[in-house]
């Protein structure tokens, strides 16, 4: 079980180093096979690893990045910092939906606060929401990564499983943008989960009030909002194949021949509300976020293995 220490620069650029980033953990990979008699066969393989990440070191006297992440529709959700993770997502903190026009007078200030809009929590308590009230919202590097491999064979069958798993990352669901809110062009298709809106009829809702209004206390301020847990369990890939016995394939001159069936992306298990949550990224300064991303699909795949 191998323990990993590294340290590595990271860029904004392919070609201009701006910090150094830490890398701690573990990784580990386990297999056991056998048989349990004469037609019955079985293999297990279990890899997988847990990491800690963290930028622990930027240029003299500088302690962010703030020009070194991406702008979604005026939301920029990244802030690198030293003792933070790569790309951690930051904004405001929403503490709820303003519920009517008495808990708006009674917090604190907040540009275009109203009900049924975002009520973001005062960090630094001076009864003013600004810049100084942004925090950390989540981490896009997963603490562990891992997949389980099982083989079974039963006489000329076989059966093989592959899954994967991420777990303890969070994902930036910029594609709530277009998909919570009013929409942002005429006639798109937007999401389910709007019929839950806040309303004066409905002030326990979960999404902010459906008005075709943008301002720092709606849509246009990254926020916890768009944060979601991004762990996921995955079978990736399940295979059923049969060899045909040796002294009939003999006969036709070859020296094995298997059929077999597969299907890649079986099930995906997951809390997550975007399409899917095996999100990459653009750059190593800017990941974790989802713009709508196009999911994996589901294939299925019929063939025959020959050898002569």
């Amino acid at each position: 079980v191998p323990v990993t220490v590294q340290t590595g620069f990271f860029a904004a650029a392919p070609s201009v180093n701006i910090g150094k980033m830490e890398n701690k953990g573990i990784d580990f990979s386990i297999v056991n096979k056998g048989r349990i008699s004469s037609d019955f066969s079985y293999e297990v393989t279990v890899n997988g690893g847990f990491l800690n990440n963290k930028i622990v070191e930027l240029a003299p006297n500088v302690k962010n990045l703030p020009n070194n992440s991406a702008s979604y529709r005026g939301i920029v959700p990244v802030l690198n910092q030293i003792g933070e993770p790569i790309s951690a997502f930051y904004g405001y903190d929403v503490q709820g939906i303003f519920t009517d026009q008495g808990e708006v007078d009674g917090a604190a200030v907040q540009e275009g606060a109203a009900p049924g809009r975002f009520r973001f929590r005062d960090i630094d308590g001076n009864d003013t929401i600004n810049i100084k009230d942004r925090i950390t919202l989540g981490n896009p590097v997963p603490d562990f990564t891992g997949g389980l491999t099982v083989k079974v064979g039963y006489k000329n069958f076989e059966l093989e499983v592959y899954s994967f798993a991420s777990i303890g990352n969070e994902i930036y669901n910029v594609s709530k943008v277009f998909t919570d809110f009013y929409p942002l062009f005429p006639g798109a298709a937007i999401s389910d989960r709007v019929k839950d809106s806040w309303s004066f009829d409905n002030r326990s809702g979960s999404i902010p009030l459906f008005e075709a209004t943008s301002n720092f206390s709606t849509n246009t301020q990254s926020n916890s909002f768009y944060v979601e847990d991004g762990s996921y369990f995955r079978i990736q890939n399940l295979t059923l194949s049969y060899s045909i016995p040796a002294n009939i394939v003999k006969g036709w001159n070859m020296e094995k021949l298997k059929v077999f069936a597969s299907v890649n992306n079986l099930l995906t298990v997951t809390g997550y509300s975007g399409l899917d949550p095996s999100v990459g990224g653009a750059a190593d300064t800017n990941f974790g976020i989802d713009l709508g991303n196009y999911p994996i699909t589901r294939s299925w795949v019929f063939g025959v293995n020959v050898g002569f």
